[in-house]
């Protein structure tokens, strides 16, 4: 390695910012020679051939001011992952970028919506051209942040979603669950001027465990205070309803909670499907792991505006259970296609450090092992869930299978380095030197993740912002046309 080589991943290291580390990053690889792959089309990972084709067609149109032309093309061949440009293996060969050709395809097609959206053209009025936002934004999908459990790991989470709103990237769907409920709502109760202070940990409370004295810990069947839990959830999130919150945030917050008995499904709440439920009282559930937490009473406000239980006789624990990523649920609810996962949940993190897209005999025997294990343990399972007489016994070993069960990779998976510091901390109240190294831990691991996120969710974020401008002016129009009154008739005399 060359001596500037090193100077770089040196400053790549100590960045304190985005903007320094892309800088070294994209220095290291013009210094190590990965900037010329960035600038060769031609590659067996996506269809270079097809985006280079659609991309001379979209500048051809724009520039030509063909604006019926255009609106038709981006109509028809605007699709999420087009030639395969979102494959993992672009955006793991260099330190920082993919292939330029990908980037100046995306680039222009946000030029060319911005164009239609702004510009004037006898060939699309205003209606028209609402349509087609609304439309496209529809079949194009959506992007969601995904923010997993973890405990006290989920710090790590609010140093993604820090970096992600820096960047203006931070997806209008968002869900939590257990730990990750904690982050959803936090960022679900603020207006957008005031995440930035909140996640400041000097603003935050990050206090939320207390164990119980023996004969408590007897009397409840718990070992951790659950008031002190939802001491640390009420400092953090305002006391609204999902419904309230999303008019407040123009967020979408879901938080999954789990059936603590039998006969009942996991629960997607969010504005839709509960939205006169309460955030804190969800969070509390989500959060609610068996043997340290008590199954939690959701709480809702009634037709007379009142707080009341909601389905008294129910109660529901950790979310991340029975659905830690929600994926099926997000997709049919809320039009999402793509996935951004921040994954703490420390019994899956050891097996998540290799990606199932690396290829090589290395890698293939990983990945063998670990499915191996991993049906051999659903396996024994299985069997044991219809063997054991004892109901308790055998919810809990439903618990564990449906754990197994899952799958905890996204699109884009952001995970943190697994060493015993981080699992030492796991069920510890953490000072404010292991707080802010959290969530720089976050934050630098979304940076290494930051042009995959931009590249797949750019086009998702200039449609909507184009379909608000539009509605905006749309509201404008109306507001200043003058009321059209019927003329009265001149009375006979």
């Amino acid at each position: 390695m060359s001596h500037r080589a090193r100077e770089c991943r040196l400053a790549m290291r100590n960045a304190s910012t985005y903007a320094a580390w892309h800088e070294a990053a994209l220095a290291l690889d013009v210094e190590t020679g990965l900037e010329d792959w960035k600038h060769e089309d031609a590659s067996d990972d996506y269809d270079w051939r097809l985006l280079r084709t659609r991309l001379t067609q979209i500048r051809r149109y724009r520039e030509q001011g063909q604006v019926g032309k255009l609106v038709h093309h981006l109509r028809q061949g605007l699709h999420w992952n087009l030639g395969n440009l979102a494959n993992p293996l672009l955006y793991n060969h260099a330190n920082v970028g993919t292939k330029k050709l990908i980037e100046d395809y995306i680039a222009e097609v946000v030029t060319a919506l911005n164009f239609v959206c702004d510009g004037d053209s006898p060939d699309l009025d205003a209606d028209a051209k609402l349509k087609f936002f609304k439309d496209t934004a529809e079949s194009f999908g959506r992007s969601a942040l995904m923010l997993s459990g973890g405990a006290t790991l989920g710090l790590f989470h609010v140093g993604v979603v820090k970096a992600l709103l820096r960047e203006d990237l931070l997806p209008e769907v968002i869900s939590g669950s257990s730990a990750g409920s904690i982050v959803a709502a936090v960022v679900g109760t603020r207006k957008p001027d005031e995440l930035v202070d909140l996640l400041d940990p000097h603003n935050a409370y990050y206090h939320f465990w207390k164990p119980l004295s023996p004969a408590k810990m007897w009397q409840r069947g718990a070992i951790m205070d659950q008031s002190q839990i939802l001491q640390g959830i009420s400092r953090n999130t305002r006391d609204l309803t999902f419904e309230e919150s999303y008019k407040l945030s123009g967020r979408i917050v879901n938080i999954t909670v789990s059936p603590a008995g039998s006969n009942q499904s996991p629960r997607l709440l969010n504005y839709l499907t509960t939205p006169y439920l309460y955030l804190r009282e969800a969070v509390l559930a989500s959060c609610a792991v068996p043997f340290l937490f008590q199954p939690v009473q959701l709480m809702t406000r009634d037709e007379n505006g009142r707080r009341v239980p909601y389905m008294p006789s129910l109660r529901w624990t950790d979310g991340s259970l029975k659905s830690d990523l929600p994926t099926l649920r997000l997709r049919r609810l809320h039009n999402v296609n793509h996935f951004i996962v921040s994954q703490t949940n420390p019994h899956v993190l050891p097996f998540l450090h290799w990606a199932p897209e690396e290829q090589g005999l290395a890698a293939t025997l990983r990945e063998y092992a670990y499915s191996t294990l991993r049906n051999s343990a659903q396996y024994a399972l299985g069997v044991s869930r219809f063997s054991v007489p004892i109901e308790s016994v055998r919810r809990y070993l439903d618990h564990a299978s449906s754990i197994l069960d899952q799958d905890y990779r996204g699109n884009i998976t952001i995970l943190p380095q697994v060493t015993l510091w981080r699992y030492a901390h796991v069920t510890a109240n953490p000072k404010l030197d292991a707080v802010e190294r959290f969530i720089r831990e976050g934050e630098r691991a979304a940076w290494t993740r930051m042009t995959a996120v931009r590249n797949q969710t750019t086009i998702t974020l200039t449609l909507d912002r184009c379909q608000r401008r539009l509605e905006a002016q749309a509201a404008l129009s109306v507001q200043a046309a003058p009321a059209q009154r019927p003329k009265r008739r001149a009375r006979a005399r």
